[in-house]
């Protein structure tokens, strides 16, 4: 812990438990409820069967994607499909997807993700493309068999095509690239703003950074009492400071997971010369809709800007924002009272990913992908809460006034 998390901590423990904050237990608000398993209980050896089953698809090589609550796989397959909806094959191969056991049993869901792809599409937006299966549906619901042959649960089954590109985390994140993913999250948001789906826009979404005091109902799953009683802080500041100006913001469907595995990038131009740590990088493209729901388009930005926040190896991580947002500020506007709340916004977003991250491995305890996200986002949470929002404004504008731009709303 570093000497800022200490002495935050210190100051923490001096708080006495009657200020620990109480919840609304209204269980129709709280998606995934405490011990709950929805992961997919799937063993490899029946990835082939399904793919065979449902798409004619012989299976040549697959390997499972990261994921907090489902399971993918991206499959190779031989060319030769038993299909007749599959008119273009996908030399890079196709995700074979299963949806938790929540989601599974809300067929519209899956229905609204296929819907927002295509619009985005429409939209120019670089998006994945749904593939049909032997009976023309683009998902089924499948039963899944235990040891003894007995269906233990049923699953909603779709697939896409893959698509190429490689993800944010894996190239580093210098000014340009992180500038021109701020530019394309603008993008992205003013293709969202006329897209609507009656099922998205009633969602619960377990993620919704507006609900994040409901992450106190998890917060028993950090081994840190330093860290849950910190988290507790940060959601009484959400309470204190953005929840009384939630009237004022913009609303729409947004995409609600803008974080480094999400987003594609490919190097610029011939780059065989630059060192590796220093080469830039453009977006190609976004995967992975299931985390959208109706929101406030500012708590969008939180998320982009906490996650590539991350890994920033040729700067300050409190930096990278600034370089998000100069490339978001040419396609889209932000308000001053959007701005006022950004900090506090992430760090709830920090706070929720630990807690959450945390709260999984306890189900899934060999989960890789998730302990990944513990060990580097706790000391990113006590360094956004140490700033304060006055410091980290300085820091942005400066940075903006080597884009050439003024202030923090818009160019």
């Amino acid at each position: 812990m570093t000497e800022g998390a200490q002495r935050q901590s210190q100051h923490i423990k001096g708080r006495t438990e009657d200020q620990v904050i109480q919840l609304d237990t209204d269980e129709s608000k709280t998606m995934l409820k405490p011990n709950q398993q929805i992961r997919p209980l799937l063993p490899n050896k029946c990835i082939r069967d399904f793919a065979l089953k449902l798409y004619g698809m012989n299976v040549l090589k697959f390997e499972e994607l990261d994921s907090f609550e489902d399971r993918n796989y991206h499959i190779i397959v031989d060319p030769v499909i038993n299909n007749n909806y599959i008119k273009d094959f996908s030399k890079t191969g196709y995700v074979l997807k299963v949806l938790n056991l929540r989601d599974s049993k809300t067929p519209a869901f899956i229905e609204a993700q296929h819907s927002i792809l295509e619009h985005l599409r429409r939209k120019n937006i670089p998006a994945q493309e749904v593939v049909q299966n032997v009976e023309g549906r683009m998902w089924s619901l499948q039963g899944v068999t235990n040891k003894s042959n007995e269906i233990n649960s049923r699953y909603i089954f779709h697939m896409m095509k893959y698509m190429e590109g490689e993800i944010a985390i894996t190239k580093p994140y210098v000014p340009v690239t992180l500038f021109n993913i701020g530019k394309f999250a603008g993008r992205l948001q003013n293709a969202l703003e006329d897209f609507d789906n009656a099922f998205l826009r009633e969602r619960v979404c377990q993620w919704n950074l507006a609900e994040c005091p409901r992450i106190l109902d998890f917060v028993f799953a950090l081994k840190s009492k330093e860290y849950a009683q910190l988290v507790n802080v940060i959601i009484k500041e959400y309470i204190k400071e953005v929840k009384p100006v939630l009237g004022q913001l913009r609303k729409v469907l947004i995409h609600g997971d803008l974080n480094e595995n999400n987003i594609l990038v490919k190097e610029l131009g011939d780059q065989s010369s630059v060192p590796q740590e220093k080469r830039t990088c453009d977006v190609i493209g976004i995967i992975d809709f299931f985390d959208m729901h109706n929101s406030y388009t500012i708590t969008d930005i939180a998320i982009l800007i906490t996650h590539m926040s991350t890994e920033c190896k040729c700067m300050d991580s409190l930096d990278a924002g600034g370089h998000i947002l100069a490339g978001y500020l040419t396609e889209s506007k932000l308000t001053a009272v959007e701005i006022d709340i950004l900090r506090t916004l992430i760090c709830c977003r920090i706070a929720h990913v630990v807690v959450m991250s945390g709260y999984t491995l306890t189900m899934d305890p060999d989960n890789k992908y998730v302990s990944s996200y513990v060990d580097r986002y706790k000391p990113l949470l006590w360094k956004y809460w140490n700033t304060s929002k006055g410091e980290l404004h300085e820091r942005w504008i400066t940075i903006l006034k080597e884009y050439g731009m003024d202030n923090l709303y818009n160019v």
